[in-house]
C-alpha cells in the first residue's frame, strides 16, 4: 500500500468527513474523493460510509483506527530514519529493548555499541512480545529481551540468531525505613507488594515462580499495580509494599541503603539477557553493534 494512502485514511479517521479530510491533506475534496474510490477499488473494501449524511468512514475503518494510526506513525518513523541517513552521512541502527532492560542498562547497551562518527542508535523500548515483532517486521536490527534460566528455553526460528549477553535478577526490595514493618507482617501472615500485570513478561514470571509459594504462607495483597519496573521500585521505596525489580536498577539505591534487599526471605528469579537478530543480514551497523554487544556485555 502507499504511503500516501495509509495518511489519507487517518485524515479521514482524524476529520470524520471527507472535505475535512481533504482540508487536512492539503488538496481539493474531489481530488481526495477519487483517491479514497480508487483505494475502495483497489482493496475491494468500502471505506467511506455513504449510507449516511455526511459519509465518514466505514465500520470497517473505524475498527482499524488504531492499527492504522501506528502504521502511519512507523512510516513516518522510517522516512525520518532515511533523511537523517542521507543528511548526516550516519548509520541508522535500531534496537529493541525490553522496557526493564532499557530502564536498568540503557546506558550500558549504547555505550557498548556507540560508535559515535559511524551510526546513529534508537533505542526503543517495548514490551517483550513488541520487542519480537519489531525484530521480526525488521522494525529494529537487534532486540533484547529477559529468559528465565529455570524455564526450558525453546528454539529460535531458523531465520533468527541469538546470543546470551549477560544475567540479570529480579530481586524483591522495599524502602529500608519500611522493611522491618513489612517482613513483621509477612511473618505474622499478610504481605503487600506492588504488583505486575498478569499480561506482561514480569507480571507472567511474578506469577509463576515467585508467589505460589509465599500464597502458601501468608495471604498477599497487590497494592498497586504497575507496567513498568521503575514505578515499582518508586512504589517501594515509598513503603506500599514490596516489589521484585531488576538487580542492576536497584543497585544505587541499595548501596546508598535506601533499599533493603529482601531476597533471603521472599527468593528471587535468574534471568539471562538474550539478543537476537536476522541471521541474513548484510547491513555493518547491524554487524559491528552485535559484535559488540556479544564482546562487551
Amino acid at each position: 500500500m502507499r504511503i500516501d494512502w495509509i495518511e489519507d485514511l487517518v485524515a479521514l479517521l482524524d476529520s470524520g468527513g471527507v472535505a475535512d479530510a481533504a482540508r487536512l491533506r492539503n488538496v481539493t475534496q474531489p481530488a481526495f474523493s477519487r483517491r479514497i474510490k480508487t483505494l475502495e477499488e483497489v482493496l475491494g473494501i468500502e471505506l467511506i460510509d455513504r449510507s449516511v449524511k455526511p459519509s465518514g468512514p466505514s465500520t470497517v475503518l473505524r475498527d482499524r483506527d488504531a492499527e492504522l494510526r501506528k502504521l502511519a506513525a512507523e512510516q513516518r518513523l522510517l522516512l525520518s530514519d532515511m533523511r537523517q541517513e542521507q543528511s548526516s552521512g550516519l548509520r541508522q541502527l535500531v534496537i529493541a529493548s525490553q522496557h526493564a532492560i532499557t530502564t536498568s542498562m540503557g546506558t550500558q547497551i549504547i555505550n557498548s555499541v556507540a560508535e559515535p562518527s559511524r551510526t546513529h542508535i534508537r533505542l526503543r523500548s517495548a514490551n517483550r512480545d513488541e520487542c519480537e515483532t519489531l525484530l521480526i517486521r525488521r522494525q529494529a536490527a537487534i532486540s533484547l529481551t529477559y529468559r528465565i534460566k529455570s524455564e526450558p528455553a525453546s528454539e529460535p526460528a531458523s531465520f533468527i540468531i541469538e546470543a546470551v549477553i549477560g544475567e540479570e535478577t529480579l530481586i524483591p526490595v522495599c524502602g529500608s525505613a519500611h522493611a522491618a514493618d513489612l517482613i513483621a507482617r509477612f511473618h505474622d501472615g499478610a504481605l503487600r507488594i506492588i504488583g505486575y500485570p498478569a499480561d506482561v513478561f514480569l507480571g507472567a514470571a511474578l506469577n509463576r515462580h515467585i508467589l505460589p509459594p509465599i500464597e502458601a504462607q501468608c495471604s498477599v495483597s497487590v497494592v498497586t499495580e504497575t507496567g513498568l519496573s521503575t514505578a515499582a521500585l518508586q512504589l517501594s521505596q515509598s513503603g506500599l509494599g514490596v516489589a521484585w525489580v531488576p538487580a542492576a536498577l536497584a543497585q544505587p539505591d541499595l548501596a546508598r541503603g535506601d533499599l533493603t534487599n529482601l531476597v533471603d526471605t521472599l527468593g528471587c528469579i535468574e534471568m539471562d539477557i538474550v539478543a537476537q537478530r536476522w541471521a541474513t543480514t548484510s547491513n555493518l551497523a547491524t554487524l559491528d553493534a552485535w559484535s559488540r554487544l556479544v564482546r562487551e556485555m
